[in-house]
């Protein structure tokens, strides 16, 4: 905190040193701290979610963050005059004033998040804001937005763009797409690689449309009668995850009979994986959470619904094919098979002498970013492409 802002607070105590309670929460709300309810149509049935505000940024603030804000607040605004030993001692016996109940009390903020719209998608980095069209990838600056992010949400590099032919030519990412990809038939191998960047875009594109409504199922190819394991699937949506929010739940052990078989998905996720699911997976379990919405039942807390527009898209990962062939189900599945470029016995490592993520330099990461967007603008541009 800069020393020419303790000028623009007034004080929480008193000149006996005794905190104010109204006073105490005035602070809070100049200092951008408030509740928000993340549905904000429930209110009688949800909890609010202690939240700091600086610009366009929101990030969740717990109350050890208010107590360690407030007593700072009291040294420094108390550092010239040498006083702060009275405010303390109130502070010391007035925590009740950061408990439950009074934490209600505090101001109640509406927020809008920048969100995607039917032809753009946006992505979040430390020098401005990506937005991505069919036609066009452009950084704007955050400056140039009313809505809000979520902190959590940018990445903390600098992006910038790169043409088509340095990404063809460079990306590690790219390569590895056109590796999962091939086929015999250099025709059939160019399609396929269309129809896998249209489903990475479709995952990559926040925007519901209830008239797609698809599971993104990635499969394996099978290799002497047998799934070929290691092929680089659940690498493919690792990847998708670096740049979007991704829960992960164990395909095997998923049991949507289960009260609390949903409770660890994060509620500001934005793709739901279901990793390496069994052969008899029941893919009609998920039909609701794809179509209507995707009710968390919590331990100890109110349970919260996500509507259909705010209920994370869903992938799967599988060696089997997905069982059902209804017409609900094949209007809900869009199924992809890697070729069997990658085994266990020779990994994307193998091939590009370093691992993915952590064994890139920034040029690599740019690229990385370059790369998934322009997934999303092939999606943008001709909707989701199905392969053979």
């Amino acid at each position: 905190m800069e020393r020419n802002n303790l000028q623009q607070i007034v004080p929480f105590w008193n000149s006996a040193g005794q905190i104010i309670p109204h006073r105490l929460y005035e602070f809070f709300t100049e200092k951008g701290i408030g509740n928000f309810f993340t549905d904000d149509s429930n209110k009688k049935n949800t909890e609010p979610v202690i939240v700091k505000i600086v610009g366009n940024t929101v990030s969740p603030v717990n109350v050890g963050y208010l107590l360690d804000l407030t007593k700072s607040y009291i040294l420094e605004a108390t550092a010239d005059a040498g006083n702060s030993g009275p405010i303390l001692d109130s502070l010391h016996t007035k925590t009740a004033l950061f408990g439950d109940k009074n934490l209600k009390l505090l101001k109640t903020i509406k927020l809008n998040f920048i969100s995607d719209t039917p032809d753009a998608g946006y992505f979040f980095f430390q020098n401005g804001v990506v937005e991505v069209k069919a036609d066009a990838i452009s950084l704007k600056p955050y400056t140039d937005f009313e809505d809000f992010v979520w902190e959590k949400s940018i990445v903390p590099v600098n992006f910038e763009p790169v043409d088509m032919v340095h990404l063809q030519k460079e990306s590690d990412f790219m390569r590895f797409l056109e590796d999962l990809t091939v086929v015999a038939d250099a025709e059939k191998s160019a399609k396929r690689l269309d129809s896998l960047k249209s489903a990475i875009g479709y995952l990559l594109h926040r925007f519901k449309d209830p008239a797609t409504t698809k599971a993104i199922i990635i499969m394996d190819v099978y290799v002497n009668g047998q799934p070929n394991g290691g092929s680089g699937k659940t690498l493919l949506i690792k990847a998708i995850g670096k740049v979007r929010i991704v829960s992960i739940l164990d395909g095997k052990k998923y049991d949507q009979r289960e009260w609390f078989a949903l409770s660890s998905v994060d509620l500001e996720s934005e793709i739901l994986l279901f990793d390496d699911i069994e052969r008899n997976f029941d893919f009609e379990q998920i039909f609701p959470l794809m179509s209507t919405g995707m009710l968390v039942r919590l331990k100890y807390k109110n349970h919260v619904f996500l509507p259909f527009e705010r209920a994370p898209k869903v992938a799967i990962t599988t060696n089997y094919a997905v069982l059902g062939s209804s017409s609900s189900h094949i209007r809900r599945k869009f199924e992809f098979e890697v070729s069997a470029t990658f085994s266990a016995g020779y990994t994307p490592r193998d091939k590009f002498g370093h691992n993915f993520f952590d064994g890139w330099d920034d040029q690599q990461w740019n690229l990385f970013y370059n790369t998934m967007f322009h997934c999303l603008q092939v999606f943008l541009k001709f909707g989701l492409i199905e392969s053979e």
